[in-house]
């Protein structure tokens, strides 16, 4: 193959890579994305996909991919935590604890404020080949499989890569203006000596993607997760994930499903270590205690589960995204959204400055806004990770006491005694504690770019952050995403977000905005970008449904917000301006970049 020039070179295509290129087609920037892999994900991995994602995805016309290619909405309602499918000990095929999970069940009320867009549960097996369907159908023959990057370096005017191509063996060069690492940490961070921060491994897991039927076993329809916690006379627990993957129902008769096992970390234990088709049939068997359970195993790989954020996510031209950047624990579901949303912040910049329309010095926020967030969803799923280890606790177990002890206490918390009634109740209070992962909805959506230089800041307070993370308080102050409400336009039921193009602002004014309207047009203009610039009010561009909209926006009828491309907000005028061009001017200038 002949060598190759470009603007943007992706490196790694999975879905934090996918999402870039997907958004970076949209945007009109020519890129390149080299994945060493012959395909997409093979076994299943991430699943939910949060709405604050779906957000990003929206302008790109992929969000509603994520309902029709995923589970069914009432098929996610529950986390549950059962003891096992089979056996016939005293605590077998318990039921012990259940929650509503990710904006279902009661949670629905809980969020439909906040967003227009729902949870998702689309497997990244099944996310990516579709992402990667729509980039080949809008920019053919960039996205590139089997091809690996051997080495890269970069000067002021750009990047260069030796690539292989694994199919002939043959070696081409590819040059760009810029590089995304989506590779998971493989190669371009470790290049650049970008450390991954402090790393805390928790544990080893072993996920079995397999084919068989346990709809004799599992009762319910509604399971988006069911965890199997299986507490044993020596005061030790066994804890696996068993997750429906579908592909063609989603209740109890799916026939696919994964089994996500946790075992103590081993140091020299890689992907491949512990992956016997007979060992892999025995712990899935004993697992669920089903032993004579027909298995057919489709995939196994043996992951680590870790804490990790790198040191810095760009160095020159060059950026890090998805897992190259940050490393969760799969509590909460943040580590795929998190990639995504690093794409979703990126490639709009990458864009304007590559046309020229934004000055080089804007890329420079990305690490000021992502990595602070980053380390936010990794520190709240590390503590997701361990309270589950604490919630184990309401079984009353002691590692190490004598198992005639421990057999006695699981006896106990079955009878139909008081003290059985009283240690069940117990248990329940534990397992309370875990549903801050399942209702984060200030984690998913209340991030914040508030101290970025890419924003004004127009010295208002925050409202005060949930330690839970349960309550998200919607705010249009300058870093904030823009408040979810309700208006019509020309009778259409439409929403901030939805109103937001690839690479475009969006301006919302008060009904008595109009000097900012006339503003945003003549900068669109002068600028050469778009800014589209809408009243807000009774017989204006867009009517408010309710009253939301006045209760969120924190200007009077003559303010107005800007709003960024990625859906954050710019800068905040809380009234009329003596010169709105000049001031929206410079709030464009610093959004772009400037100073």
């Amino acid at each position: 193959m002949t060598d190759r020039e470009t603007d943007v070179l992706i490196v790694g295509g999975g879905g934090a890579g996918l999402s870039a290129a997907l958004m970076l087609g949209d945007l009109g920037v020519d890129f390149l994305l080299l994945e060493r892999h012959v395909g997409t994900a093979i076994g299943p991995k991430a699943h939910i996909i949060n709405p604050r994602t779906v957000e990003a995805y929206a302008p790109f016309g992929f969000d509603h991919e994520i309902y029709a290619s995923g589970s069914p909405h009432e098929n996610n309602a529950k986390v549950r935590w059962i003891t096992s499918l089979g056996g016939d000990g005293p605590i077998d095929r318990w039921n012990f604890a259940e929650h509503d999970a990710w904006g279902c069940g009661r949670l629905v009320e809980h969020y439909a404020p906040l967003s227009a867009y729902r949870h998702g549960n689309f497997q990244q097996n099944l996310l990516e080949p579709k992402v990667r369907e729509y980039v080949d159908a809008r920019t053919p023959g960039r996205a590139l499989f089997h091809h690996e990057v051997l080495e890269f370096g970069q000067d002021s005017g750009g990047v260069w890569a030796t690539v292989r191509d694994r199919d002939t063996d043959t070696t081409w060069t590819a040059r760009a203006k810029y590089m995304i690492g989506a590779d998971g940490g493989k190669t371009v961070g470790p290049s650049l000596g970008i450390g991954m921060g402090p790393r805390m491994p928790f544990a080893d897991a072993i996920n079995i993607h397999m084919r068989l039927d346990v709809s004799e076993w599992l009762q319910t329809e509604d399971s988006v997760v069911t965890l199997v916690t299986r507490p044993d006379v020596s005061g030790e627990w066994f804890t696996a994930g068993f997750l429906n993957m579908g592909p063609d129902r989603w209740d109890r008769h799916a026939s696919e499903w994964i089994l996500s096992i946790m075992l103590p970390p081993e140091p020299d234990g890689g992907e491949e270590s512990g992956l016997d088709h007979d060992y892999l049939l025995k712990i899935t068997r004993d697992m669920l205690k089903l032993p004579e359970l027909e298995v057919e195993i489709l995939s196994a790989n043996r992951w680590l589960i870790e804490s990790a954020v790198a040191e810095r996510f760009c160095d020159g031209r060059v950026f890090l995204i998805g897992d190259a950047a940050h490393r969760h624990s799969p509590m909460g579901g943040l580590g795929l959204n998190s990639g995504i949303q690093d794409a979703h912040n990126l490639t709009w910049k990458l864009a304007h400055v590559l046309r020229g329309t934004a000055d080089p010095a804007l890329l420079e926020s990305f690490d000021a806004e992502r990595r602070p967030v980053a380390q936010r969803n990794v520190d709240f799923s590390t503590t997701a990770f361990f309270n589950h280890h604490g919630a184990t606790s309401g079984f009353g177990l002691f590692p190490g006491a004598p198992p005639e002890f421990n057999a006695w206490v699981l006896g106990a918390l079955a009878s139909d005694t008081e003290e059985g009634r009283m240690r069940r109740k117990r248990l329940e209070e534990y397992f309370h504690t875990l549903r801050w992962e399942f209702e984060c909805a200030d984690i998913e959506l209340g991030f914040t770019y508030a101290d970025s230089p890419a924003v004004i800041p127009d010295g208002t307070e925050a409202p005060p952050a949930d330690p839970t993370g349960h309550e998200y308080i919607q705010v249009a102050r300058p870093g904030h995403r823009v408040p979810h409400a309700l208006f019509t336009r020309d009778g259409e039921e439409v929403h901030p977000h939805g109103l937001l193009r690839p690479g475009g602002f969006l301006l919302l004014a008060g009904p008595d905005g109009q000097g900012w309207i006339d503003a945003a047009s003549a900068l669109s203009a002068q600028l050469g970008v778009q800014i589209e610039a809408l009243r807000t009010g009774a017989g204006a561009d867009l009517v408010p449904v309710d009253g939301g909209w006045a209760q969120l926006r924190g200007h009077d009828d003559a303010g107005a917000v800007l709003v960024r491309p990625d859906g954050h907000v710019a800068m905040r005028a809380a009234s009329a301006a003596a010169d709105p061009q000049a001031e929206l001017d410079h709030a464009m200038s610093v959004a772009l970049g400037g100073r």
